[in-house]
């Protein structure tokens, strides 16, 4: 019963060791393809977000998720690739953080490199309502594209970093590459379109302008016949020619007594009765 205790204890010791081990090995070998992965969707989530030809706008929406939630797996999936490696002594602290320093080799720094470009759109995702209300609101557009050029980057220390890769992640990457193609291939078409949009509609609003001095004359004639109307005179328009006329009043006869002058004379004959 004595010895039964310390051979448990050494067992499920050795079984921990053990689980450790292989987890500290899976690790190592499949957190830096899941963080192509999930860079890989963070990208084509991104541009498939901004299409307004195929999409409505609840899967944009949707899509945008998708989008966010991608970037917060990416960035899980790069801590755990740049501890197991510091842990394991693959590359230091300082290698994780600044590239190019301690005599690393070229692809370990486009790692590097690829780390912090992911960070820094992580970022800027994050703080994007900050950059909305600022004076430059076309600095977060800029810096946020830092995204096309990390996934390059990080592809290409996917490829030359660590042990050769099997065929099944040369097919993953070559899948990863197609999918980056063809958002990049839609996001294109999508911005000739609203470009050629555009022009349309600028060619038609200029082929459709009406002529500088219209605009004053129509108001001009549509104005008098209300002042006149106004103060109790009939309107006749005449006949407008070529080059446009105004209202004309009817002549009266020059020796014509106005209606109203009957009235007034009464009122006089009674006044000086």
């Amino acid at each position: 019963m004595s010895s039964f205790a310390p051979d448990a204890a050494a067992s499920l010791g050795s079984a921990s060791a053990a689980v450790a081990d292989r987890t500290m090995a899976f690790l190592d070998y499949f957190a830096g393809v899941f963080t192509l992965l999930s860079l890989t969707a963070v990208v084509v989530c991104g541009l498939a977000a901004t299409d307004r030809l195929v999409l409505t706008a609840r899967l944009r929406v949707a899509v945008q998720s998708v989008h966010r939630a991608s970037a917060v797996a990416a960035l899980g999936f790069l801590a755990t690739h740049v501890a197991v490696k510091v842990a394991e002594r693959h590359a230091g602290p300082q290698t994780a953080v600044v590239p190019f320093t301690g005599g690393t080799a070229l692809a370990v720094s486009l790692g590097t490199v690829a780390a912090d470009l992911l960070v820094l759109v992580a970022a800027t995702g994050v703080l994007r309502g900050r950059f909305a209300g600022s004076r430059r609101p076309w600095l977060w557009r800029v810096l946020h594209s830092t995204a096309y050029a990390c996934w390059p980057v990080a592809l290409a220390h996917g490829l030359t970093a660590g042990r050769q890769a099997h065929a099944w992640v040369l097919w993953g990457y070559g899948l990863c590459a197609a999918l980056m193609a063809l958002a990049l291939l839609v996001r294109a078409l999508a911005h000739l379109g609203r470009q050629h949009t555009r022009t349309r509609r600028q060619r038609g609003s200029k082929a459709y302008r009406p002529a500088a001095g219209r605009p004053a004359a129509l108001a001009h004639l549509t104005a008098a016949p209300a002042r006149r109307a106004a103060r109790g005179r009939p309107i006749t328009l005449a006949a407008r020619s070529g080059t446009g006329s105004t209202p004309q009043l009817p002549r009266q006869p020059k020796h014509a007594a106005p209606p109203d002058s009957r009235p007034l004379r009464l009122a006089e004959l009674g006044r000086n009765r």
